[in-house]
């Protein structure tokens, strides 16, 4: 459904949800870190086939039903989580998407829905959710069309993002639409006309250094380095993106995130898993230490009673010793967890 709002309007409504994210994000970390942001990995399932994905599997059968995930959501609302992020997997693939949307905006009254997407299906779809989303993020790998379908393995995808683009901006403009580039070694040479790209039909961009390293209960494993590009060109590639963020590009990277890679990757003090619980698609709370060893199972077991768990807490803790992940989600909100302030500095975080 179309909405008449004018920019300002669109404006003003994202302050104020920027606003009400900033209060939950300094509550949490008042409180000692409860994580208040519930990413639900919804399903497996996806109709492309990346190279360097580590959660695609057509196989999986035992995916939470709809009355499962309803009773998790106003569990989790009882826990004080505000937030929930859904992905997988492509997460449209879900025949009861709009329902799980519908139920977690309405019935459980959390303030802020994002999906994580291919986009392939959103043209087909966002009617049925459109009205209730906060934020999409699409995966875009290449501003080039036979080059992104190829490294997605969906003929047809690039054009179908352009067209999702086209329906958001015009029929939901609340909607907060950001592209998401993985860089690996099939794109690395892409960064400066994707920049292009998203400065010539403005929508913001998150480049990302996608993540090789795994932690099992049996030891660490480097699953796709081979895929990655070299320490140099990361450097070079951000040291480019920070100039054009700096310049007024439609960027969504934090400086801080950017001048983490610039002249190899630095360490730091993981604290984003007290912000994030990460939910898998037949309820397991997963343990990014040991991902062959989960949490709990939210079919078993209660979101409070889970959170109450020895283990949940002493893994809250032991995250910080980790930093293997490259995403930006992680490494700035650990970087924002030890400075508040790095969210309204310019530079800081933007959630677009």
């Amino acid at each position: 459904m179309a909405q008449k709002i004018t920019t300002k309007d669109i404006k003003q409504q994202k302050s104020k949800m920027f606003a009400k994210l900033a209060i939950a994000a300094k509550q949490a970390k008042d409180s000692g870190g409860k994580p208040f942001i519930f990413h639900f990995l919804m399903t497996l399932r996806c109709n492309c086939n990346c190279e360097s994905c580590f959660w695609k599997d057509n196989s999986v059968k035992n995916e939470l039903t709809l009355e499962e995930i309803k009773r998790i959501y106003l569990e989790a609302k009882e826990e004080g989580f505000l937030i929930s992020i859904l992905w997988g997997g492509e997460p449209t693939l879900r025949k009861d998407i709009s329902d799980i949307i519908k139920f977690a905006k309405h019935e459980a009254n959390f303030a802020f829905i994002g999906m994580v997407t291919n986009g392939f299906l959103i043209p087909k779809r966002i009617l049925e959710f459109g009205d209730d989303l906060d934020l999409i993020l699409m995966s875009l790998d290449s501003p080039i069309r036979e080059e992104h379908d190829k490294i997605r393995s969906l003929p047809g995808l690039y054009d179908n993002i352009m067209k999702s683009v086209e329906i958001i901006k015009r029929d939901y403009p609340l909607i907060s639409l950001q592209f998401s580039f993985s860089i690996s070694k099939f794109n690395i040479h892409r960064v400066d006309e994707m920049i292009a790209l998203g400065n010539k039909i403005e929508i913001p961009i998150a480049f990302n250094v996608i993540n090789t390293i795994r932690h099992y209960s049996y030891g660490d494993m480097d699953e796709k380095g081979e895929l990655s590009a070299t320490d140099q060109e990361i450097s070079d590639a951000f040291s480019r993106i920070l100039d054009a963020k700096r310049n007024g590009s439609h960027i969504l990277n934090s400086e801080m995130y950017l001048k983490h890679f610039i002249g190899g990757k630095k360490t730091y003090r993981c604290h984003a898993r007290k912000v994030f619980m990460f939910v898998n698609s037949n309820g397991d709370i997963e343990d990014c230490l040991r991902l062959d060893r989960p949490i709990a199972n939210l079919r078993e077991t209660s979101v409070k009673e889970a959170m109450n768990l020895p283990r949940f807490q002493q893994y809250l803790k032991e995250t910080e010793n980790c930093d293997s992940c490259n995403s930006p989600t992680m490494i700035d909100t650990s970087y924002a967890w030890e400075d508040w302030s790095l969210i309204t500095k310019s530079g800081g975080i933007s959630f677009g």
